[in-house]
């Protein structure tokens, strides 16, 4: 394995842990809007971290496993908060959710 598969690799998780920190701040600011945005550009960096890890092999250095370890606690964590936030706007707009065509997007996106 080249030193260029893995510094790749690690660009594009930085990349995408960017957008998990971007749509953490979405969240917590409860703005659909930007979550969806967020939502499209995390498909694109997932696509880019799958070409990126047909470079290195299945055997990752110790900073790269655990690079993927925050990569997915991130995503977790990030999951947890938007269903909490679901439920706390459940309470109050069902009607406006019902029909918005974002919330339904975003219910597809973390409830699936």
């Amino acid at each position: 394995m080249s030193k260029d598969g893995y510094k790749e690799l690690l660009n594009a998780l930085e990349l995408h842990q960017n957008l998990l920190h971007a749509e953490q701040q979405a969240i917590s600011s409860k703005d659909l809007n930007i979550v969806e945005d967020i939502l499209r550009q995390k498909d694109e960096t997932l696509q880019i971290l799958i070409d990126a890890k047909k470079n290195t092999g299945d055997n990752f250095p110790q900073e790269i496993e655990s690079r993927i370890s925050n990569v997915l606690d991130q995503q977790r964590r990030n999951t947890q908060n938007f269903r909490k936030l679901h439920i706390q706007q459940d309470h109050t707009e069902p009607s406006v959710q019902k029909s918005n065509p974002i919330f339904k997007r975003m219910r597809r996106a973390y409830f699936n």
